[in-house]
């Protein structure tokens, strides 16, 4: 087993622009999935919509993820996939802008599916394209910092939408933290279009023995039936789809109903509501630090390991998001937070996904076809 790459290893071999500007879309993309649930609560009243219509629509986002992930999988298997990301985000960006201007619901509705088709790049193009430009034995290191823009999202944008909101005051005051978010999503999304495309599978094939890169225009790629067929002899990949699933329930709806929770049990303004938000979401900044500095350690001793700490982390977090639901007091319910947001980053999940799709024995199926179909599954 080869040693493990350092950071400035890693770094010299696929560079620090691409993943500090894909760590940018990450925190971008979880300020506006936090930023929502803060701000529930106040778009729920501006338009006069029920808590199960608000609930429904800030989920819309994340099954438009779901679903628009694998044909994004599939472009990006025949385009630069850092054009797909760009362009992705600056419809993300449009959408961004509509929202703040959206009447009633069925409006909203609309802009929040194609706000989630923007996003939707994250899993099968994102994580295809670290995978691809940095070795594997330095992979660890680098997704804890493209996980690390996860909590930082929640603890910038949650401040941020919610004090935006609060200094735009009135009914409408939330129309001015979707719009303020356009901007930099605008800025990212023109420089992703400009960031260099690594070769596909390269590390991965030169792992494995009698294998080589392959560079000539006749080798044949590997096709969407055939990468199923293999993903599906891969029992590691029917688990994951399984935990996926509750995974991407738990983080869709359960945050809007709790910022309901400090609204109506706590009486927090939405400012109030972003600070306590980003107050809990510090425990998954130390938890993605952590976790990054001995994730490459753990997974060369044993990878099974990973993955045990993978499900007891999703676990935590169901856990946790109950008691949070019932807590008695502000301070409750910032500490229990806290320690499972710090449980769930901690654990190396990124590591674990991209490891359990290597096929024995064959040509490795790409890593985009491979996180798109996890992501159809939450």
């Amino acid at each position: 087993m080869t040693d493990v790459v350092t950071l400035r290893e890693s770094f010299q071999i696929g560079g620090r622009r691409t993943i500090f500007v894909l760590s940018g879309l990450a925190v971008l993309d979880a300020a506006d999935n936090a930023g929502f649930g803060v701000l529930a609560p106040d778009i729920r009243e501006s338009l006069r919509l029920s808590t199960t219509t608000i609930t429904v629509i800030g989920a819309l986002a994340g099954f438009a993820v779901s679903i628009a992930a694998l044909p994004l999988g599939v472009l990006g298997d025949r385009m630069r996939r850092t054009a797909i990301a760009g362009v992705s985000t600056l419809l993300w960006a449009v959408a961004s802008v509509l929202c703040s201007v959206a009447q009633v619901a069925w409006q909203l509705v609309l802009i929040r599916t194609l706000s989630g088709i923007g996003k939707a790049n994250e899993g099968p193009v994102q994580s295809a394209l670290l995978t691809d430009a940095y070795p594997p034995r330095g992979r660890g290191k680098i997704f804890a910092i493209h996980r690390a823009g996860l909590p930082v999202g929640i603890l910038l944008g949650p401040a941020l939408l919610g004090g935006v909101a609060s200094l735009a005051g009135g009914d409408d005051g939330w129309r001015w933290a979707f719009a303020f978010m356009a901007v930099p999503a605008v800025i990212l999304g023109v420089t992703t279009l400009f960031l260099p495309e690594p070769e596909r599978g390269k590390f991965e094939q030169l792992e494995m023995p009698g294998h080589s890169v392959a560079t000539t225009p006749d080798d044949p790629e590997v096709t969407l039936s055939a990468a199923f067929a293999r993903l599906k002899k891969v029992r590691t990949f029917n688990l994951i789809m399984v935990s996926l699933g509750a995974f991407g329930f738990a983080v869709t709806t359960v945050p809007i109903y709790l910022s309901i929770v400090m609204d109506h049990h706590f009486h927090l303004g939405v400012g109030e509501r972003g600070a306590v938000v980003s107050v809990t979401s510090v425990g998954a900044l130390l938890g993605a630090v952590v976790g990054g500095k001995y994730a490459d350690q753990l997974f060369a001793r044993s990878p099974e390991r990973c993955m045990y700490a993978v499900g007891a982390a999703i676990a935590a977090l169901g856990c946790g998001l109950g008691l949070q639901a019932y807590a008695p007091n502000v301070t409750a319910f910032i500490v229990i937070g806290f320690i499972t947001q710090g449980l769930l980053y901690l654990a190396p999940i990124a590591s674990v996904v991209a490891a359990a799709f290597l096929v024995r024995g064959a040509r490795t199926v790409r890593a985009d076809v491979a996180q798109a179909a996890a992501k159809l599954a939450s």
